[in-house]
């Protein structure tokens, strides 16, 4: 049963993979979800058409950005310890604001690894995390993802990150590394990180150091792709967007990062 499902799985990444295009653009889901208003011109320019699984390193109080093999180095040598993974229809410049955004909450450099491939993608995007991440993170399985095997590449490389944080299906990114860490008997290269999600709750395997999952009382979308709610703190009146732009309803990421 567990090699059929396995199977199944990755067969199902295949045909989704194979009808998706590698490079990423901003867009409405962009803009309605993550807070783009973060970034500069200079920054928006430099973040702009990046491939999956990209990694992306933000500055809290400059306008520079650190990309590809560089940024990897920072988080392979343990010079940024914070990661984020964005969510479905999320583009590369969406990734380079929820990672600006948390830099700018903790003060710190942090690290986003492009998990999505803006609004012409989003269905695919959506078949994957539903119908393949949630089955995967039910059952405790990791499935092969792009940007959960460079972050699990990281991990090998030497990366040992403080915080890991999602948001949406970036949870289900995510938690897949870590699982994929599990299945190759790595466990204690995450033993003690702090896992952050926000808009969807998922299963966690054993092992990291604490566990946090926050979502909107309102956020009909988080709602429907959970998995899990162990560890789930709900936001009153919240819903799935964390822009500030969407001033009534916005999750407030930066009340839950430090």
């Amino acid at each position: 049963m567990k090699r059929k499902l396995s199977l199944m799985l990755v067969l199902l990444f295949l045909v989704v993979t194979l009808v998706t295009p590698t490079t990423t653009l901003a867009g409405m889901i962009d803009n309605g979800t993550y807070p783009m208003g973060d970034l500069s011109p200079c920054e928006l320019t430099a973040t702009y058409l990046l491939p999956i699984g990209t990694v992306i390193v933000m500055s809290p109080n400059s306008a520079t950005v650190i990309k590809g093999a560089a940024a990897e180095n920072l988080v392979k040598t343990n010079q940024v310890t914070t990661v984020v993974m964005a969510g479905m229809g999320s583009s590369s410049q969406g990734t380079a604001a929820f990672a600006k955004h948390v830099a700018i909450a903790t003060g710190v450099p942090v690290a986003g690894v492009v998990t999505g491939l803006g609004d012409g993608t989003a269905y695919t995007e959506g078949a994957q995390g539903y119908f393949i991440g949630r089955t995967a993170n039910f059952y405790g399985y990791y499935y092969p993802e792009i940007a959960s095997d460079k972050l699990a590449s990281l991990y090998v490389a030497g990366a040992r990150p403080e915080k890991l944080i999602g948001h949406s299906k970036g949870n289900l990114d995510v938690v897949n590394t870590l699982y994929k860490l599990k299945q190759e008997g790595r466990q204690s290269m995450y033993q003690g990180v702090r896992v952050i999600t926000f808009g969807c709750g998922v299963n966690i395997p054993t092992g990291v150091g604490t566990f946090e999952q926050y979502m909107g009382t309102i956020d009909s979308v988080g709602i429907f792709n959970t998995v899990s709610y162990y560890n789930l703190t709900w936001v009153t009146g919240k819903d799935h967007t964390i822009n500030p732009a969407i001033y009534a309803t916005y999750l407030p990421v930066m009340d839950y990062v430090n």
